[in-house]
């Protein structure tokens, strides 16, 4: 699976997935075959952090 480019995007995205199909992050990266550490450090650089009690990124 390809996700967008731009952070904010990026997280608005994976927010969707995770929030329609009732997964967490690590569920969701393991279905779309992406590296979840890369992805939270890719997000993490643009201040957006990932809330596992709420599962949904914030920034």
């Amino acid at each position: 699976m390809h996700l967008p480019d731009d952070p904010f995007i990026k997280a608005q995205y994976v927010n969707m997935m995770l929030k329609t199909n009732h997964m967490d992050l690590q569920s969701f990266c393991i279905s779309a075959g992406i590296d979840m550490n890369q992805l939270l450090c890719q997000l993490g650089s643009a201040g957006i952090s990932y809330d596992a009690a709420n599962r949904q990124f914030r920034t």
